[in-house]
């Protein structure tokens, strides 16, 4: 059971409050907002809460359908199709919200591999070719601006990839490979306008000191894009598992707000970073959904309470 906590509140006294809780909504797949039910329930949390941004996996997964290629005159030739982008995100402008981006994942006529990952299949190799990847960034962002104006465009963070620290998310959780990604995207990004935000790298509470600071000290070392830094918070210990059920309790709220400090306290000891936004892009407590299906896959190896954020229905 969580400790009893004591709350001392004097008279006059002034304490500065910052609430950036309606700042971002997590969502599912990009795809979902295709759906009627979808809108209205977004619409229902809008009219009530009024979020500013949204985020969301499977921008460039093949339901999206952005990513197309076609032969001609003996060539393979790439084209993009924004039709299904464009309905989505029509609608969640409709709704007042802007896109908090997070650039992924895999096309399948791009990804190197075959792992994927949900139901839906999101595909969670690197790109056989960077130079199409960076090219597929730039044309999405391209026709944004084009289709929005640079302005509203400019307003939108763009976050490479998600949770590259688990295995599940990014093939063999491999970090050299996952700052080559952010490398690659990261310049793309800048390349169409060099005042729009990116960051990384979306990592959870696995290993996640280490990957922090390695991934700081990548960007320190080569001079690259940062705007700002993501991870992801999830409040459970590991789960008991009771047949095909997961029972989670919750952590001590002093330990899960410990994993935050410490990610402040790497960051802020960059002097070029220090004070650098952190936003927190996924939140939540239960994640036995998604480890049922990643145990069938044989991705989760040995559950433990050091990997209690590893895992969640996203």
């Amino acid at each position: 059971m969580p400790k009893e906590l004591h709350y001392s509140i004097t008279k006059d006294a002034k304490v500065t409050f910052n609430n950036n809780a309606d700042f971002c909504i997590g969502t599912g797949r990009m795809g979902l907002a295709l759906q009627k039910a979808y809108h209205e329930q977004l619409e229902l949390v809008q009219n009530d809460l009024n979020f500013s941004h949204i985020r969301g996996h499977g921008l460039f997964c093949d339901d999206m359908a952005i990513y197309q290629t076609y032969e001609e005159d003996g060539e393979q030739k790439v084209e993009y199709n924004f039709t299904y982008l464009d309905m989505v995100f029509d609608d969640y402008r409709s709704l007042g919200l802007k896109p908090f981006v997070e650039l992924g994942f895999m096309p399948y006529k791009l990804a190197s591999g075959n792992q994927t990952v949900f139901y839906w299949k999101g595909n969670v190799t690197p790109p056989k070719e960077y130079d199409k990847w960076a090219n597929l960034i730039k044309a999405t962002i391209t026709h944004w601006f084009d289709r929005y104006g640079a302005e509203e465009v400019l307003t939108w963070p763009f976050e490479v990839w998600n949770e590259p620290n688990l295995r599940g998310f990014w093939k063999d959780s491999d970090m050299g490979e996952y700052f080559k990604l952010y490398e690659v995207s990261a310049k793309a990004v800048k390349e169409v306008d060099s005042r729009l935000r990116v960051g990384g790298p979306a990592i959870c509470g696995v290993d996640d000191e280490r990957w922090l600071t390695e991934f700081l000290t990548h960007c320190h070392k080569n001079q690259l894009p940062l705007d700002f830094v993501t991870r992801h918070a999830y409040a459970t210990e590991a789960p008991d598992h009771h047949g095909h059920y997961d029972y989670q309790r919750l952590r001590e709220p002093k330990v899960f707000l410990d994993e935050l400090k410490a990610s402040r306290e790497i960051i802020d000891r960059f002097p070029e970073y220090e004070g650098m936004e952190m936003h927190i892009t996924e939140f939540n407590t239960f994640t036995g959904p998604l480890e049922i299906s990643l145990r069938k896959q044989g991705l989760l190896l040995h559950p433990s309470p050091v990997a209690s954020d590893l895992l969640r229905m996203a």
